[in-house]
């Protein structure tokens, strides 16, 4: 018996199936490929999504961004609105308080001018009254002081007449010539005599020639003012006049 033929030196018969080892391994690489590609699409796939879905945001912002600009032109364009509007309120209420303020004062014064008016109807109609009554007394004294005038007329070398205004007296007199003066006409003095409205008033006198002293003539006139006679007012005249003529 040789060696070889001894079945210590032999070694067991193994079957490794490598067939099916090869047949499975073809089957997991057939796998493995599509599962990778499979995964590479579903990468490239969420890839290109993703992009798109960027575009889309950088879309939305851009378009966001477009909005706000809009809407921050619109809040700016309405608050320079309200302002505008505020500032014509503001300016109405201005116009207003001006108008009811003058309209106030315009009442105020329709008022003082009622008022005075309704005072100066008084006035004018008491005026009236007085000048009435002093008329009265005058037409009743002046037919009582005819004959006084005739007489200082005559006694005084006078002569009154009106000066062409109803208010006043004109009073001439007449002075014989200078002594030694070779002329022989008359030298005339006179006076304009301011008549008062009423009675209480104060007679004034308002033109003189030749000139007197404004002291001595106020004397003269303030004797008729208290005495309110005529015949003082003659009198003290001539004299003054006199006086000059001396």
């Amino acid at each position: 018996m040789s060696y070889t033929d001894s079945p210590l030196t032999q070694l067991p018969t193994v079957d490794f199936k490598f067939e099916d080892l090869r047949k499975r391994m073809a089957e997991f690489t057939v796998k493995f490929d599509a599962f990778i590609e499979q995964g590479r699409k579903r990468v490239l796939q969420e890839r290109n999504e993703f992009r798109a879905r960027l575009g889309e945001i950088s879309e939305e912002q851009r378009s966001c961004s477009t909005q706000i600009t809009t809407l921050q032109s619109t809040l700016s364009t309405h608050e320079h609105v309200l302002s505008r509007e505020q500032a014509e309120k503001n300016e109405m209420h201005g116009q207003i308080s001006k108008l009811e303020s003058h309209q106030s004062n315009q009442s105020a014064a329709r008022d003082r001018l009622k008022s005075a008016i309704s005072q100066t109807q008084r006035q004018i109609e008491a005026k009236v009254q007085a000048q009435r009554e002093y008329s009265q007394r005058i037409d009743g004294q002046s037919r009582l002081n005819g004959p006084e005038l005739n007489f200082w007329e005559t006694y005084l070398g006078c002569r009154i007449e009106g000066s062409g205004d109803e208010n006043k007296v004109r009073v001439a007199f007449v002075f014989p010539p200078a002594k030694g003066s070779k002329s022989t006409e008359e030298r005339e003095a006179l006076f304009e005599l301011q008549i008062p409205d009423t009675g209480s008033a104060r007679y004034e006198v308002v033109y003189m020639k030749p000139r007197l002293e404004a002291e001595k003539v106020d004397k003269v006139v303030d004797r008729l003012n208290t005495t309110r006679e005529i015949g003082s007012l003659l009198k003290g005249m001539r004299g003054l006049f006199a006086e000059v003529f001396e």
